[in-house]
């Protein structure tokens, strides 16, 4: 059999032919790949709308809420250690779930929120109970020195982060020893002033003012007299009082004593009358041996 001249050429270039095969799947990749990552202008959009609550966190409103009820500062006088109060009600809707704290800041003047100084508290103080809705109570502490005091606390018990509130400010004035004693006796001066009033004699008008000297001396002998006269008396009371007290003091000594003899008598007479009859009949028993 003759062969065909294609064959004979297939057979000559096998090489070639697998070369061209090769290039063409190649190509024909490349062409497919750069088509389908190659931008179009057809969208497909496929949305659906949905209705629904998503929570993120929850806060409760809280139960209680803090205020303080005194109204107006208080002004002490007093140069010792003093204690001082301030009341706080809980006007929340519901109770206190727990305790709550407070403290206190001190100036010497000025404005103790601002630039006071927070204060060391003693055993007992420091500490809000919890409290029922609508019910208060007192916030207690000893103050050592002169100056301005403040209470404070949170608004919400157990939230550090709530609102900060204060109390009426508290002044402690200590007076000086000259006004302190005209604070302290501002009767006596008055009550001076009209026993001088009283020891004047009301005399009449009269144009002789030797008459009215000679008169008011008399007056006021005559006042002290007497006076001396009271204080005698009762000095002499007093002396009888303190006899008669002396004498029922003797007395009842002596009816002491006298009871206590008769007592020791008496035991005395009973030891001997049991020592007899231990005689007595120790004598029996050996008579009858």
């Amino acid at each position: 059999m003759r062969m065909s001249r294609l064959n004979k050429f297939k057979q000559k270039n096998q090489l070639l032919f697998l070369l061209l095969k090769v290039s063409l799947i190649w190509y024909v990749l490349l062409f497919s790949i750069n088509y389908v990552t190659s931008d179009t202008a057809a969208h497909f959009t496929n949305s659906k709308e949905t209705s629904g609550d998503v929570t993120i966190g929850t806060w409760e409103d809280p139960d209680s809420y803090l205020r303080f009820t005194s109204k107006g500062n208080d002004n002490i006088k007093a140069c010792k250690a003093v204690k001082i109060s301030t009341d706080i009600k809980n006007t929340g809707p519901g109770d206190m779930k727990e305790s709550s704290s407070y403290h206190v800041y001190y100036i010497e003047n000025g404005n103790p929120e601002k630039h006071g100084k927070k204060l060391k508290l003693g055993k007992g103080e420091g500490v809000i109970p919890p409290l029922d809705k609508g019910k208060s109570t007192k916030l207690n502490f000893q103050a050592s020195s002169p100056g301005v005091y403040v209470f404070t606390t949170k608004e919400i018990a157990g939230d550090s982060s709530s609102k900060t509130i204060w109390s009426k400010w508290i002044k402690i004035n200590c007076p000086s020893s000259k006004t302190a004693d005209k604070e302290e006796n501002p009767l006596d001066k008055s009550t001076e002033n009209t026993e001088e009033k009283e020891s004047k004699p009301q005399t009449n008008e009269t144009k002789d003012n030797g008459v009215k000297q000679v008169e008011s001396e008399s007056t006021v002998e005559e006042t002290e007299s007497t006076e001396e006269k009271k204080e005698d008396k009762s000095k002499e009371d007093k002396d009888k009082e303190e006899k008669v007290i002396e004498e029922e003091v003797e007395t009842e000594v002596e009816e002491v004593k006298e009871e206590a003899n008769a007592s020791v008598k008496s035991k005395e007479q009973n030891l001997k009358e049991a020592e007899n009859k231990e005689e007595i009949t120790n004598e029996q028993e050996g008579e009858k041996e």
